[in-house]
């Protein structure tokens, strides 16, 4: 399926746009947004040892800039909206996490850079139960019964929090005992969010993909964990297929 940036954009934040179906305006700008991070892009091709790195930590800067400036304009509508997300706190953390590819790459090498074997290895392994989970059943059914404490969740904190997904920065909440009650139903329950803030991963996303087709690269999001079983496994065969086109483990497909 060879798509333009503007129809892949499109594709991506179909849902998303939903949520803004009553204000075309504000739709128009979040697809603006998009293809502004695609632009943005320019100049980051495959031929550089560190493409996915360098794709992964412009995206999170892309995300930060504009997650902090609509997160203003949200706080200056309504005083009261804070973010109740702290240190220490990870209701969330056993909740199903999708990322780029381009994301998990960077998480791979940092995670040979900073682990020892024995740690890397174990990781490795519990990775690659969950992978397992997923290769007996639909990607579906996996997303939809997910719930287990994250393997890099090490005493209720994040061990890889600098090169964390878009995803895990964007995933907010303003009432933690909201995230208890959907804690204690495994994930069950909504957690209430801002519609506005909480697409601003979506924007990085589409953005990206829509670049990365150009070099005839799936830029889909995947799931995190059976991706990263592949990486840490078999990190030079996975980028090479994904380098190739390749369809990931756990990667969704433009419909």
């Amino acid at each position: 399926m060879n798509l333009g940036p503007d129809e892949i954009i499109e594709n991506i934040l179909s849902e998303p746009l939903k949520l803004f179906s009553a204000h075309p305006e504000m739709q128009k700008l979040l697809r603006d947004m998009s293809l502004a991070v695609c632009a943005d892009m320019n100049g980051i091709d495959p031929s550089h040892n560190l493409f996915p790195v360098l794709l992964a930590e412009k995206g999170c800067a892309q995300f930060e800039a504009n997650f902090t400036a609509f997160l203003g304009q949200v706080q200056s509508l309504d005083s009261g909206f804070r973010v109740a997300c702290g240190a220490g706190c990870s209701y969330c953390c056993s909740s199903h996490i999708t990322l780029m590819p381009q994301e998990a790459f960077r998480i791979g090498l940092y995670l040979a850079r900073n682990c020892t074997v024995d740690v890397f290895e174990d990781l490795a392994e519990r990775c690659l139960q969950i992978e397992a989970e997923l290769d007996r059943t639909t990607l579906e059914d996996f997303v939809g019964n997910y719930f287990r404490p994250c393997p890099f969740l090490v005493e209720d904190k994040c061990s890889i929090y600098e090169v964390r997904p878009i995803l895990a920065r964007n995933w907010i909440s303003t009432d933690v005992e909201a995230c208890i009650k959907s804690y204690n139903a495994r994930n069950k329950i909504t957690v209430p969010q801002n519609a506005l803030i909480m697409i601003q991963k979506d924007l990085i996303y589409a953005g990206q993909a829509a670049y990365l087709a150009d070099y005839g690269i799936n830029g889909q999001i995947c799931s995190f964990l059976p991706l990263m079983a592949r990486i840490m496994t078999d990190f030079e065969g996975t980028y090479a297929g994904w380098l190739a086109g390749e369809t990931l483990k756990g990667q969704l497909e433009l419909k």
